[in-house]
């Protein structure tokens, strides 16, 4: 009998704005609940894949994520520590990359569009073992995702994300005033500071954030009230300006 709510959470409950990824793991799910083992081989295996290149991207420069499954997950392990213990670390990296190959295996061999069959061609594999992929990955992304957002020291040139950063961004906001346009009638757009520094000088903001991870929350700023840090990384925005573009 085939959940007609079967959901995936793990791959992403840490991640967000990431439409492509939700729309990914949505597919997963309505193969499901069609009942479509076959294509819920393919949109387990894409849904992985999309996680591996996201992790690739956001830790990696210039990152090369046109690779087989095998390639892409060996570039997750060059960048990405699941484990302290170095053992521990490299037993769950070899149990995660022979998950991988087999998945890849099974979409490979069973999957709907992988390749064509006869019109008689009956595929073996059934509902309940379609899920069971499904859940497999949908834990694996969970995992993977789970380390790399909790273990994101920014690369000093790999890609980042606001959202990512939340005590640094309250923190920078308590220091520095954001902007403010009035509307009239009562309304009023805001913007924090740590926003302004994010979409305007996203270098000074990666070095500050870096400063900040490196160093105590009291010391991290020793010379902000001496310096105006807005200037210091050219942020000067009139309002005339930041309307238009945010617009």
């Amino acid at each position: 009998m085939i959940d007609d709510n079967f959901s995936l959470l793990s791959s992403i409950s840490l991640i967000q704005n990431a439409e492509h990824l939700v729309e990914q793991r949505t597919r997963v799910e309505n193969a499901i609940m069609q009942g479509d083992p076959a294509l819920g081989l393919d949109t387990s295996k894409a849904l992985l894949e999309t996680v591996f290149k996201t992790i690739i991207t956001d830790r990696t420069a210039p990152a090369n994520t046109d690779l087989d499954m095998g390639p892409l997950f060996r570039s997750v392990q060059s960048c990405l520590r699941i484990n302290v213990d170095d053992t521990a670390d490299t037993l769950f990296k070899r149990l995660i990359s022979g998950v991988v190959h087999q998945i890849s295996e099974l979409r490979n061999n069973f999957g709907a569009a992988s390749h064509g069959d006869d019109a008689y061609y009956q595929n073996p594999i059934d509902i309940q073992e379609a899920i069971m992929v499904a859940r497999i990955v949908d834990s694996i992304s969970g995992l993977l995702i789970h380390k790399h957002k909790n273990h994101n020291q920014p690369n000093p040139e790999g890609r980042i994300h606001y959202e990512d950063y939340p005590e640094f961004n309250d923190y920078w906001d308590t220091q520095v005033d954001g902007f403010e346009i009035n509307l009239g009638d009562g309304q009023k757009i805001s913007v924090p500071a740590s926003k302004i520094l994010f979409d305007n000088d996203n270098s000074g903001y990666r070095e500050l954030l870096i400063q900040y991870n490196n160093t105590e929350e009291e010391d991290a700023f020793e010379d902000i009230e001496e310096e105006d840090p807005i200037e210091t990384h050219n942020m000067q925005i009139n309002e005339r300006d930041y309307e238009e573009a945010v617009h």
